[in-house]
Order: C-alpha cells, then structure tokens, then sequence
C-alpha cells in the first residue's frame, strides 16, 4: 500500500485516526491544519518504503554479491568497475540477509551502516533539488493553472470540516458511505474465499483477452480505486486515457505482427517494446517543454525575484522564499554532481543523466497531478536515456556501471517525493493558512529522514528474520535486484552507438505530442489530451483502462443528462469508492496478519 503516486497505506491511517481517534479528543481535536499536517508527513513517507527508495537500494547494493556467479559474470564487473563504497560487501552479512539468520545470530547492522551513510549525501541533494523544483512551480500549477490533483481529493474531503461545529460533512454523508460499501463488500467476500473456500470467489480482479494472433491484447480489470478518480477527471482527459492506451497496444500489435523492432535492449520497456519506450520518452520530453514554456512568465517572475528581490512578486505563501528555494536547487545539483562524479560518471555525462532524470520527474509529477493516475511510471529509465543518446561505446565500462549504480534512486519512478510533494503542497493551499506554511517544511524535513530510518530498520530486521528472498520475491529476487549488474554486464559486453531506429522512434513520439498538443489548445472539439501519451503504453495504463473506461462513461451519461448539478451529487459516491477500496484493503492486511493468511490478494491501486 505504499508502491504507488496514490499512498493508500496514508489515506487508510488517516482514515482510522480521524474516525477512531480524533472523536476522542474532545476540545483537543486537532484543527484542519494540523490534520492537513499530518496526512501530509503520512503522504510523503510512504513514498519511501518499498519502489520510492528503501527496498530498491537495500536489495540493489547487495544483490550483486549475492547472485554472482561465474556464468553472469558480475563479480568480475564489481570488481573491476564498481566503487566498493558503494555496496554492501560483507558476503556473510548479505547471505544471511536474503536467507535469514541462523539461530542465535545477530543482525550485523555495522555491515550496512557504511555503505547507507554513503547514499546519504546523494538522498539529500536529490530531495533538496525536488523540494526547490515544486516550490518553484506550486504556483504556477496550482494557481494559475489550476491542476484537479485527483489523488488527494478523498483527504481534502476528509479534512473539510466546519471549525466552528467541529463536523466533518464527508462522513455525515449517506451517498459517500454507498460508494465505500462496493469495494468493501466485494473485496470482504473474495477475502472470506480464502478463510473458507465454500464461499464463491467472486468477480476476478483481471483477465485477459488476446486477438489477432495473441499479437492485440485487452486486459480487463476493475479498481474501484482507480474508477473513483477516473470520475473526477474532465471528460476529455478521461477518454484520452483509455483511447491512447487502446491505440498504443494496436500500435504494439502492428509492430509485432510486422516484425518491427530493434536489438536495443531497454531495462523494464513498455509492453516490451524498445522501440515504444523511445517514442514515450520522445513524448516526455516534449510534454517538459511544453509545460516549462507555459510557465515562463511565472518562471520569469521567479528569477526576479531570485536575483533582484523583485518587490512585486508575492512569495510569501510559498513554503520557502523563492531566494531560498534557488540556495537548495544550487545545492542540491552540486552535491549529485559529485557524488554521481565520485562514483565513477564522466563529468560530461552527468548533466545529460540530471537532466533525463529531473526532466522525467517532472513530466510524470504533472501526469499524475493532472491525469490522477494512480499508478503510472517512466517511459524509460534515466540510466538508459543516457546509454540510448550517446551509445555505450562513447561511454565506457566506468560510466556504463556509475548509471547502472543510479539504478537504486533513479529507476522506474512509480512513486516520487517530488510529486508528493506537490500534492502536498495542494493539499496546503487549500486547509493550512499562509502564515503557518513556511512551517511545514519542518513538518517534510523530519517526515522523511524518520521514514527512511525506520523503513531501512524494518526491512533487515524482517530480511534477516524471514530471508529477503521469502519476504519479497518481486523486491529480493534476482530479477529487479539484480537489475544493475544486469544492465552493466549486458552493455559493456556489447558496446554499440547511439540506436538511430530507437532515436527515429523518439522523434516520432515527440512530433506526435507537438501536433497532438497544438490540436488540443487550438480546437476545443478536438477529444485528446496531449498529458497521458507519454506513458500511454506502459503496461500500468493498460491495467487501468477499463476502470477509467466506466468512470468516463458514467460521468459522460451524468453531465449529458443531469448536468452539473447531479454531478455534485454523485462526486461523493466516488469519493466513497476510492476511500473503501483502501479502508478494506488495509482491514484485511491487518486481519491476515494477525492471523497468518498469505495469497490474499485484493488490493491493486
């Protein structure tokens, strides 16, 4: 519950406080600033835990010596091309990490404490560098453009209660408790399946349907979650969503069926296409442009103030001055700058990496805090839009292992403290009062140091009680572990140059985003949003099309028949849904822990 943009394990704690705790306070009930408060130190720490840092970087800087053998070749790699600061090198600590302890053994904390101190400088500058990032464009996105944020709309309507009253009208709500009684009876019964298997299963979660010679393929699923949020987007977002990812698998289809394809190799590739995963980067980089283009004059207003102090430009809403904010940009760039030049990356090849890496970032914040998708991630990895523009053999076996080590930070990006912390910066703007702002940094500041300490403690306390590889095999296991050494073995073993099909691909996903963004601010008729092309095939869109499909067409057949009015109406059946689908996914990881069960899976996004 903590893998993806949409933080359910946040959104069901702060369910159970507010209903469970905070009547219990009386006159000491904390005010909508304070909740706002804590649901967002809720929210950013749970992008760290498992894909936003700790699991990837513990199971990343171990794997290598866990799984070398003489056949994949990676101890001669770390050997000759890794910074042994940068690993966990005590094969005795590793093994029994992945294995579990032998009885009477103590967890050999010294063994990690090095290598984790050593990351510590790079986590730093990058979450600085973030924080400055989304200070810089909070205005921009939430004022002047005034982006919906779905994915913190359930705790908007949680928090907005009358302070006078102290009564929170979300839970007051008849139609709000009909939404959060679908997802929690339905996933209640396929659970009770598992207790006691003379209950029937119920509706599958997903299945999927092939065509075309297996070469077209529909994957029908439902999420309630995922329908709820699909339901508060604008029409045309929300069909451009399930008509993009539809044409993108028709074009995966083309290609397969063809024969097209290209002998690139692209770690975690969208439908398993290289060629694919180059035209949404294409797009990507389009979309960054065309998003900083638009906020120019603000950007503009910004440097003013940077520079000069600009007297007429307001920051005094903003969590940090803009002055402030340019220090720890400055910072920030500087320290990964280093670091990443320490660790091996020619000093040419490391503004090319910030670059595909910031510039991806930010194109997969403004999807999610406009498009609401609750689970999404890069089209390619930073590592390999570096290795895709210049070629392996212009960079070497050194550079080549130095983007394999940013594998563990920089990977696939399904969840960013960068867009947390824009969410958390809307969820600000609307309950937190200007004056007491500039406190919530301190708020973040202490939120993720405490997560990423006790994550890290948690995970090799239950590493070397359990073994990593039976916690986790999606985490722990050779796969996704073992993706860095993978990466440098496969290209230093084949040093080729820059993919010009794989380039000619990217440049058709950038052409294809230019025109599709030119049509959608010129016509007003024309149906597609440029926002969700980008990632339109990766294989997490394609999970949640049928989900934003019903939400689309049953928000269509409200507009067109009851208008907004009945819009407003059903808006907190929705709302209810989202927050079922978590409250009942988080009860029965509870339930099931406290009883033993394993295999019960209810719960995706």
């Amino acid at each position: 519950m903590s893998f993806d943009y949409s933080t359910p394990a946040a959104v069901f704690l702060f369910f159970l406080f507010l209903t469970l705790v905070q009547p219990l306070l009386g006159r000491r009930r904390l005010s909508r600033s304070e909740l706002a408060t804590v649901y967002i130190m809720a929210m950013v720490a749970c992008t760290l835990p498992t894909n936003g840092l700790v699991a990837v970087l513990l199971s990343q800087i171990s794997a290598g010596s866990y799984y070398a053998t003489p056949e994949n070749g990676w101890a001669e790699i770390i050997v000759n091309y890794v910074r042994p600061w940068m690993i966990v090198s005590d094969r005795g600590a590793v093994k029994s990490f992945y294995e579990g302890l032998s009885q009477g053994e103590g967890i050999p904390w010294m063994a990690w404490v090095g290598p984790l101190l050593r990351w510590l400088p790079l986590l730093l500058g990058m979450y600085s560098t973030v924080t400055a990032v989304m200070i810089f464009m909070r205005k921009q996105w939430i004022a002047n453009e005034r982006l919906l944020f779905p994915l913190v709309q359930v705790p908007i309507a949680m928090i907005g209660e009358d302070e006078a009253r102290r009564k929170v009208s979300f839970f007051r709500n008849p139609v709000m408790w009909l939404g959060f009684a679908v997802p929690m009876v339905m996933n209640s019964w396929r659970a009770l399946h598992r207790y006691f298997p003379l209950i029937p299963e119920g509706f599958p979660l997903w299945k999927y349907y092939w065509f075309w010679h297996r070469s077209f393929f529909i994957r029908l699923s439902v999420s309630y979650s995922v329908v709820g949020f699909g339901y508060l987007l604008d029409t045309r977002t929300g069909f451009s969503i399930w008509a993009l990812g539809l044409l993108t698998t028709f074009e995966y289809a083309v290609l397969r069926r063809f024969g097209i394809s290209s002998a690139r190799r692209v770690m975690a590739d969208p439908l398993g296409s290289p060629l694919l995963a180059h035209q949404g980067l294409g797009a990507m980089l389009v979309l960054v442009g065309v998003t900083l283009w638009t906020a120019r004059r603000h950007l503009r207003d910004v440097l003013r103030k940077v520079l000069s102090g600009g007297p007429r430009v307001d920051d005094g809403d903003e969590m940090i001055s803009y002055r402030g904010a340019a220090v720890l940009l400055v910072v920030g760039l500087v320290t990964m700058s280093v670091w990443l030049e320490l660790s091996g990356m020619s000093w040419w090849v490391v503004p090319l990496f910030l670059t595909a890496t910031f510039a991806t970032m930010l194109g997969l914040a403004r999807i999610v805090a406009q498009g609401g998708l609750a689970v999404t991630r890069s089209p390619m990895l930073p590592g390999d839009v570096v290795l895709s523009w210049v070629g392996s053999s212009s960079l070497g076996p050194g550079n080549i292992a130095a983007l394999g080590m940013t594998f563990p930070w920089a990977n696939e990006m399904r969840t960013t403290v960068m867009s947390a912390f824009i969410h958390a910066l809307k969820l600000a703007d609307i309950h937190v009062r200007p004056d007491h702002r500039r406190r919530l940094i301190l708020a973040v500041a202490l939120a993720v140091p405490a997560a990423i300490v006790s994550a890290v403690m948690t995970v090799l306390i239950l590493g070397y009680r359990y073994g990593g590889i039976n916690l986790s095999f999606w985490f722990f296991g050779i796969r996704f572990a073992g993706m860095p050494y993978d990466f440098m073995t496969y290209n230093i073993a084949n040093m080729t140059g820059p993919d010009l099909e794989c380039l000619g691909f990217m440049g058709i996903g950038a052409l294809i985003q230019v025109v599709l963004t030119v049509l959608y601010h010129r016509f007003l008729w024309w149906p597609i949003n440029p926002l969700v092309f980008p990632v339109a095939a990766i294989w997490s869109t394609h999970h949640l099309m049928p989900s934003i499909f019903m939400a689309w067409v049953c928000k269509v057949l409200v507009l067109r028949y009851g208008g907004a009015r009945w819009y407003r109406r059903t808006r907190p059946f929705f709302l209810g849904m989202i927050l079922g689908q978590y409250a009942s996914g988080g009860m029965w990881i509870v339930i099931d822990g406290f009883t033993g069960m394993r295999g019960n899976h209810l719960f995706f996004w």
